[in-house]
């Protein structure tokens, strides 16, 4: 299955290989977790499974924007199962994406501009 998908973004929906390469370590680390915690493969995953991983993935440090870009990944794999129709339903349906913490924004003081200008 994670073949075929890693194949499906490569070819026909034209991912980076960078995209492609993080895509393919995300679902490792997923399928790892389920076959010690649940001994289940990823197609076989429920809301709670996924669920845990994300609190597994934040106790140990991993930042939310970086668990939110791991979880596009299984959105992705799960949109492709249900297109192929090899589950009935898609677990991540109902996870929310993480706040994540926004940047304020920086100003130039006047004197700064003014010497620019200058």
């Amino acid at each position: 299955m994670r073949e075929s998908f890693l194949k499906y973004i490569q070819f026909e929906r034209r991912f980076s290989p960078h995209t492609i390469t993080s895509y393919e370590n995300d679902l490792n680390q997923f399928q790892t977790f389920l076959l010690a915690n649940y001994e289940i493969a990823p197609e076989e995953a429920n809301h709670n499974a996924i669920r845990h991983w994300i609190v597994t993935l934040m106790e140990a440090g991993i930042s939310p924007k970086s668990v939110n870009r791991k979880m596009a990944s299984l959105r992705s794999f799960y949109k492709f199962l249900l297109k192929r129709e090899l589950i009935k339903k898609d677990p991540t349906w109902k996870i929310q994406s993480l706040k994540t913490n926004k940047a304020l924004p920086h100003f130039v003081n006047e004197p700064d501009i003014s010497r620019l200008l200058d």
